[in-house]
């Protein structure tokens, strides 16, 4: 089983984010209650109680005290087995890295930590509104691997759009940042290309789109830079050293359950999905009352088989053509003359009950799905 928890509070808000969260946090001690009490109300979401993984995301889950994460500890080990964990994640920003957090987090069992570094460069971490300097990712780096997180992630952002400044120059700014993180025996890298995202600041300013050369030469940076310091793409936007896949989100990539804790988290349990509300006095109120405020969605043979093929084709790994039959009793002459016609297009590549994404083609993974997904 896998669990994950969202942690609704930042400093600040980047200007590309459009996750839930909010910048007051004079409640966030009520917060972390409600959070402990939904582990009990919902500890039976899931038969499987010993957990495999457990990921706080956020938000910013650095904010929280040693306190306030001992308190979310406590309730987890009131209801499962934590002692065949395999990867327990954290996010944090740079600015929250000390010496003495990664001591305390470390005492609670945490073994990954997943900075978010976004870029090096001081110009980018001003436009993207970020609360911490180069300099402060530099550090954080060197505090991580000193106190013993060689599996940590650090996350990249590319293709930033909308800053004045030409093709080349941008190109020598992700070859930077790339040059910095080679220092580091970090293990996995997470890399996202940007996009605009509806009710953000830069939607507001009404940025323009990035053209898609622009794209894929940035994507081309990223995929053949990290190669050369030896990370394997696993996953469109995810890169790991020595096979240190991210476990969590692989679970995630690959269909398998898992409860959501916190306002606007997501659980799925194999037949239908939940998500929390996305308001923290509401999901507060609902929790404390002891009726818990979310949607929850039975999911069709169709919306099973799109959401595996969506997901599971960002992966190296790729779809089973057993699986996919498994899910969908009566696959459509449409799907097979699609894959077929991809597999002679050399996008799509097939080995023996396995399809997945040609590696030059992984770029385009979502639009591929798309062309495959069982329509009515």
């Amino acid at each position: 089983m896998h669990l994950y928890v969202h942690v609704p509070f930042c400093k600040q808000a980047c200007h590309y984010c459009d996750f839930h969260f909010s910048t007051q946090v004079s409640y966030k001690e009520r917060m972390v209650d409600a959070m402990a009490k939904e582990v009990d109300l919902k500890s039976n979401y899931l038969s499987e109680k010993s957990l495999e993984t457990v990921y706080f995301g956020g938000g910013t889950p650095s904010l929280l005290t040693a306190k306030d994460l001992d308190k979310l500890m406590n309730a987890f080990h009131r209801h499962f087995d934590l002692s065949s964990l395999k990867e327990f994640t954290l996010e944090a920003n740079p600015d929250d890295i000390s010496r003495e957090s990664l001591v305390q987090w470390k005492a609670l069992g945490i073994s990954r930590i997943s900075l978010g570094i976004q870029t090096f460069n001081e110009v980018f971490l001003k436009f993207m509104n970020r609360a911490h300097s180069g300099k402060q990712g530099v550090q954080a780096l060197d505090m991580l691997l000193e106190g013993g997180f060689e599996t940590s992630s650090a996350d990249l952002i590319y293709a930033k759009t909308g800053y004045q400044l030409d093709q080349g120059r941008q190109a020598e700014i992700l070859k930077d940042d790339l040059a910095i993180l080679g220092r580091y025996p970090l293990q996995h890298v997470s890399a996202y290309h940007l996009t605009i995202e509806e009710g953000t600041v830069f939607s507001k300013w009404k940025l323009a789109p990035v053209t898609e050369d622009y794209s894929v030469e940035q994507y081309k940076i990223v995929t053949e830079g990290l190669g050369a310091l030896g990370f394997e793409q696993y996953e469109v936007s995810n890169f790991a050293r020595n096979e240190n896949y991210a476990v969590h989100n692989t679970a995630y990539w690959q269909g398998h359950e898992y409860l959501g804790i916190g306002p606007s988290a997501h659980s799925y349990d194999g037949a239908s999905r939940q998500w929390n509300v996305a308001h923290n006095h509401k999901y507060m109120q609902g929790i404390e009352s002891g009726l818990p405020d979310f949607e929850k969605e039975i999911l069709s043979p169709k919306e099973k088989l799109n959401d595996y093929l969506l997901t599971g084709l960002r992966t190296k790994w790729g779809v089973s053509l057993k699986e996919i039959s498994r899910i969908y009793k009566d696959v459509p002459a449409e799907f097979r003359d699609t894959v077929a016609h991809l597999l002679s297009e050399g996008v799509l590549a097939q080995n023996g009950d396995n399809l997945s994404i040609t590696p030059a083609s992984r770029l385009l993974s979502d639009r591929i799905a798309a062309d495959l997904f069982v329509v009515d």
